[in-house]
């Protein structure tokens, strides 16, 4: 099933912007004329004036400047508002658009706005993402350790500055991605578990190993609906590794990277 929707946006429970109004304004920054926008965007000369005049009175600033008189009717330009009206509509667009293939798609959480955003915006080089919310913040000097309990159960922590711990508006309950690039996920050995220290240390079950680029790749299963990537150097690790063997893997608190949605 493909479903599509338009997007509309009100203002005082009265239309204010739509497909058609936004197609307007973009044909008006390309041409610099509203009548010439109009034929551009398949409207009528009455229809575009009047959609220019009602954004124009209903917005708290205008949208358009108007340059009087003139071939073809005067000229007209997006103010800087205007501009980032027609961006934000397209951005909306796009994540509406992303949203609704999602239904289809089971991977993709929807009880999480955070999680759902993670899964459907664009992707980022961190290889390993996981949503969770923070359950303890230590202060100690100018970095707050935070705990985060993962969907999965698992207990992660992160180490990071007051002023970015201040910036995300990080607090118990409050829900968090946590990203870790591959390379920054280290194997242990039994013995160098014991000397780990405070890093984040998880033990699971090889589920998938590939060599590509001169590198070890494997992928982790650490909980029931949880992996890990990690990226080894083929000259630095000469081990063997078979699917489903155990293998311990440790995480720097320091590399982990935290995003949090704006309330």
């Amino acid at each position: 099933m493909k479903l599509d929707a338009q997007l509309i946006l009100n203002s005082e429970q009265r239309m204010f912007a739509n497909p058609r109004r936004m197609k307007l304004l973009a044909a008006i920054a390309e041409v610099g004329s509203v009548s010439q926008g109009a034929k551009l965007s398949g409207m009528s000369y009455k229809a575009a004036w009047d959609a220019v005049r009602d954004m124009n009175d209903r917005a708290e600033q205008p949208l358009i400047e108007l340059a009087v008189g003139g071939k073809g009717g005067g000229g007209a330009s997006l103010t800087p508002i205007g501009e980032r009206l027609i961006k934000l509509y397209s951005l909306l667009t796009e994540i509406q658009s992303r949203a609704l293939k999602s239904l289809m798609d089971e991977s993709v959480p929807l009880d999480s706005l955070l999680a759902a955003v993670t899964r459907f915006s664009a992707q980022n080089s961190a290889r390993n993402q996981f949503i969770g919310r923070v359950t303890a913040i230590k202060r100690s000097g100018i970095n707050d350790y935070i705990n985060i309990e993962l969907n999965s159960g698992l207990t992660l922590a992160s180490e990071v500055t007051q002023r970015s711990s201040e910036k995300l508006k990080l607090y118990p309950g409050r829900e968090v991605l946590a990203m870790i690039k591959a390379p920054s996920v280290r194997l242990l050995s039994e013995t160098d578990v014991l000397d780990a220290g405070n890093q984040n240390i998880f033990s699971g079950t090889l589920i998938s190993h590939s060599v590509l680029s001169q590198q070890h790749e494997l992928i982790v299963q650490i909980a029931t609906d949880q992996t890990i990537c990690l990226m080894l150097e083929l000259d630095e690790c000469k081990a063997e590794f078979e699917l489903g063997q155990v293998l311990n893997v440790a995480i720097d608190s320091t590399q982990i990277l935290l995003a949090t949605m704006d309330e």
